[in-house]
C-alpha cells in the first residue's frame, strides 16, 4: 500500500510538472508585494521588449518591491519556442555567462508616502550574453527559494525578412462595421525551403495576449514571398479607443480623476465613472494603445520618486453581465486574472475595483470574458468601431531543417488610422 501511494504521488508530480510546463510563459509577478512590472527596450518606455541579436541593444526589466526592506534576487534565463514554452536548447546553446546571477541594481524610494524598493535589470549585460534569437523569459528568484517571484518575457530578433502590412475596415465579414482585417506579405531568404512548414507567424493587437492570431500556412506563395490574406484569424474586433487617466501628483486631480483623497495610510484617486460606450457613437481621442507611463510631475527620477495611490474604478451598471469583467491594460501586464478582475457591487449598482498603482499616465479598456479559454470581448462595454486606431504587430519565426529552435526572423508593426 505504501509503495502504491508513493508511486501515485510520483505520477501526480510528473503530471503536475507537465501541466505547468504546458502553460506558456507570460510577463507577470507571483506576489502582491511586487508592483509595476515593466519590460521594454532600454531607454524606450513605450517600446515592445524586442532587441536585435546583432546590435548593441538591451532590454530593461523594472519593478517595485513594496516595503522598506529589499529582498535579494538572482535571475535565470530560459529560452522559449514561438509559443512561449521552454525550447529544446540547453543553456550553453543560447547564452554565454552564468545563471543565478544576483540582481544588484536596486534603489530605495525617495520622498514617497509609501516605501518601496525599485529594481532594474538590463539584458544582455557583462554577465550574460545571448547567442541565438527567439523568445526568452527571465525569472527572478528570491534568496534561499526555488520558485520565481517574477517572469519577464522579451524577444531577440535576427532580421531575415521584409514584412509589408496593411489594415483595413473592409473585411470578409463586412465593410466599415465592427471589424478590422490585417493582411501582410513576408519576403524570406533562401534558408527557407518550405515556408508552409517552416514558418510560424503570429499577429497581435495592441500588445494583447488573449486574442493573438497564430498562422501556420500562408494563403499563397510566390517568388520567395508568403502572402497572408483572407484568413478568418486575421479579422479582429475593432474595439474602441482606450480610456485614460493621469495621476501625476497628489496636489490636484488629473485627467479623468474626480478627486484625490487621503485616508491613512494611502492617497486615493477616485476616477470619474466609466460609462458604458457600446451604445454610443464613436468618438476619437489620442491614446497609447493600453500602455502606461510612470511619472510624477515633481520628480527628477520617477522610478524612485513617483508615489503609489489607490485608484478606484467604477462602471455604473444596473445589472451584472453574464460574463466576467476585466480591466485590460499594461498596468496588469495585459493579463486577465484575479488582479484585473472587476467585482459587481449591488450597493454601488455597478462594477468596482480598487487597486494600488504607481503615479503616471494609464490607458485601459473594460472587456468581458467567459471562464473558458479564448479572447476577451470589447462588445458589451466598449463597443466595436471600425474607425478605432489600433496597433498591430506581426511576428515571424522559422524552424528550418536541422534547427532545434524557433528563430525570430522578423517583427513589424503598423498603426491603423482610417
Amino acid at each position: 500500500m505504501k509503495k502504491t501511494l508513493i508511486y501515485s504521488i510520483s505520477i501526480l508530480a510528473v503530471l503536475t510538472m507537465q501541466t505547468l510546463s504546458a502553460q506558456p510563459f507570460r510577463t507577470k509577478s507571483f506576489t502582491d508585494r511586487i508592483k509595476t512590472l515593466r519590460v521594454f527596450k532600454a531607454n524606450q518606455w513605450n517600446s515592445v521588449p524586442v532587441i536585435d541579436l546583432n546590435k548593441d541593444e538591451q532590454v530593461e526589466i523594472n519593478f517595485d518591491l513594496m516595503g522598506a526592506s529589499p529582498e535579494y534576487y538572482t535571475y535565470t534565463l530560459i529560452h522559449c519556442d514561438a509559443n512561449w514554452n521552454p525550447s529544446q536548447l540547453v543553456e550553453s546553446e543560447y547564452l554565454d555567462g552564468l545563471q543565478n546571477t544576483p540582481v544588484d541594481d536596486y534603489v530605495h524610494s525617495f520622498n514617497t508616502k509609501m516605501d518601496y524598493v525599485n529594481y532594474k535589470l538590463l539584458i544582455p549585460n557583462d554577465n550574460i550574453r545571448l547567442k541565438v534569437s527567439g523568445n526568452y523569459v527571465v525569472q527572478m528568484i528570491p534568496e534561499d527559494h526555488s520558485d520565481p517571484v517574477v517572469n519577464a518575457c522579451f524577444s531577440v530578433v535576427e532580421p531575415q525578412t521584409f514584412i509589408q502590412m496593411q489594415v483595413s475596415p473592409v473585411t470578409d465579414k463586412g465593410s466599415n462595421s465592427i471589424f478590422q482585417a490585417v493582411s501582410f506579405e513576408v519576403n524570406y531568404n533562401n534558408e527557407i525551403k518550405s515556408p508552409s512548414q517552416e514558418l510560424k507567424v503570429f499577429v497581435e493587437q495592441n500588445n494583447r495576449w488573449d486574442n493573438t492570431a497564430q498562422l501556420l500556412k500562408p494563403l499563397t506563395l510566390q517568388n520567395k514571398k508568403a502572402i497572408y490574406d483572407h484568413n478568418p484569424a486575421l479579422i479582429f474586433d475593432a474595439g474602441n479607443e482606450y480610456r485614460r487617466f493621469e495621476m501625476t501628483t497628489t496636489r490636484y486631480a488629473g485627467m479623468n480623476i474626480a478627486s484625490v483623497e487621503y485616508y491613512e495610510p494611502y492617497y486615493h484617486s477616485i476616477l470619474n465613472p466609466d460609462r458604458i460606450r457600446s451604445d454610443r457613437a464613436y468618438f476619437f481621442y489620442e491614446d497609447i494603445n493600453g500602455r502606461m507611463f510612470v511619472r510624477n510631475n515633481e520628480a527628477s527620477d520617477s522610478d524612485i520618486e513617483a508615489d503609489y495611490q489607490v485608484v478606484h474604478f467604477y462602471i455604473p451598471c444596473n445589472q451584472p453581465f453574464a460574463e466576467i469583467v476585466y480591466i485590460l491594460s499594461e498596468a496588469f501586464n495585459n493579463l486577465l486574472d484575479s488582479r484585473s478582475k472587476m467585482e459587481y457591487s449591488e450597493r454601488e449598482k455597478g462594477y468596482v475595483k480598487a487597486v494600488l498603482l504607481k503615479e503616471g499616465y494609464y490607458n485601459y479598456l473594460f472587456v468581458t470574458k467567459k471562464m473558458a479559454a479564448g479572447p476577451a470581448s470589447t462588445a458589451s462595454i466598449e463597443g466595436n468601431y471600425y474607425q478605432t486606431e489600433n496597433e498591430y504587430r506581426v511576428w515571424v519565426y522559422a524552424r528550418t531543417a536541422g534547427v532545434r529552435y524557433d528563430k525570430l526572423i522578423g517583427v513589424q508593426s503598423i498603426q491603423f488610422k482610417p
